[in-house]
């Protein structure tokens, strides 16, 4: 099979790349070609725009010369993206090319209700691809509400490869302080300072609880409002973490906490669960597929670090409540989120379309 697949260039930070990226490796893509065609890159708006205008003529031209793979696969997201994205689509039909839109944007319901015109279009997309892959339930049900149920929609769950987080033998038999990690930007959207907010409240029960943040953004204000919260002595900000060093702080943390008030399907939910932690989060987006409510972890409500507090302090004080419910996320994370997993269903999924039968 071979499947031209266009997103972001494999350069740019970011989910999409990172997905593709992570497929590649899989054992189960062994006799597909991939011809990844790159739609932007790092760099100024300057270079950015003459990137794509160069991509887009490149595609076009390919497409006019007989460029015919078995089907075009398409990574979507919301903004401009989805009006990029969508150009490639309509002439990849016009080519006679079968289509596959996956929506990775963290924004898509916000892009949908923002303006008529992004209503049509997502209407006309969704419509016209032959498969159209969410990440997770949620989307799937908005999707068909958009645009009907007769739409094709089949969710995909992004990968990791589990083994690479294996965790350490016996947490039970750790010692040292209590550790709640958090990874991902410092920013509004991923909750930071909500978890921040939480931790007065877990050092009452939990006196020498440790809180390290892993990931750039605002780093001065996290310290700022730290040291105004009397709390600055608990918390370690590491900046960006990736490679070893990523997987060294999974493996000294205790709890993996993720306060996020817009996701998709976090990727960094997923390693934790590999890892072996348990999970708090919040209870948006495609977490709910990821973190079992008392399963796998806790769910809380976005914006009350309240909540947090009260799901982060039985988990720092339990050795054995860590241990069964990390237990229980990596199992979840082997058997729904592993690499081989997904990239199988993604193959038996894009053999669908090609033989026309999700077709319409």
């Amino acid at each position: 099979m071979r499947v031209g697949m266009i997103g972001p260039g494999l350069d740019v930070p970011g989910g999409m790349t990172q997905v593709h990226r992570t497929w590649l490796r899989a054992k189960a893509m062994a006799g597909i070609q991939v011809d990844y065609i790159e739609t932007m890159s790092e760099g100024s708006l300057l270079h950015k725009l003459g990137k794509n205008m160069a991509c887009e003529a490149r595609y076009a031209a390919s497409l006019l010369r007989g460029y015919h793979p078995d089907l075009i696969h398409v990574h979507v997201a919301d903004g401009t993206s989805f009006w990029r994205k969508l150009a490639y689509i309509e002439q990849a039909r016009l080519a006679g090319i079968p289509t596959v839109a996956h929506l990775h944007g963290a924004w898509m319901e916000a892009f949908y209700a923002r303006r008529q015109v992004n209503r049509a279009a997502v209407a006309r997309m969704f419509s016209s691809v032959d498969l159209v892959i969410p990440l997770h339930k949620r989307m799937a049900q908005r999707v068909a509400q958009w645009v009907g149920p007769d739409v094709p929609v089949e969710v995909l769950y992004n990968p990791v490869v589990v083994h690479e987080f294996d965790p350490v033998p016996d947490r039970t038999a750790r010692t040292g302080s209590p550790t709640v990690l958090m990874m991902g930007v410092l920013d509004e959207r991923k909750g930071p300072f909500d978890l921040a907010a939480a931790i007065p409240s877990v050092l009452e029960r939990v006196p020498d609880a440790q809180f390290v943040f892993g990931g750039n953004g605002d780093l001065a204000g996290m310290e700022r409002l730290c040291r105004d919260l009397g709390v600055w002595d608990h918390v370690e900000l590491l900046g960006w973490v990736q490679g070893d060093a990523k997987l060294a702080a999974f493996r000294a943390a205790d709890v993996y906490c993720l306060p996020s008030h817009f996701e998709n399907l976090p990727v960094s939910i997923i390693e934790a669960m590999a890892a072996g932690l348990p999970v708090v989060a919040t209870d948006i987006a495609g977490v709910p597929e990821e973190v079992i409510d008392k399963t796998t972890g806790f769910l809380v409500p976005p914006r009350d670090p309240a909540a947090l507090a009260t799901a982060l302090v039985p988990l720092l004080m339990d050795r054995k409540l860590q241990t069964r419910l990390g237990a229980a996320g990596r199992e979840r994370a082997e058997t729904c989120f592993d690499n081989e997993v997904v990239v199988r269903r993604l193959i038996s999924l894009w053999r669908q379309v090609v033989t026309g039968q999700r077709h319409g």
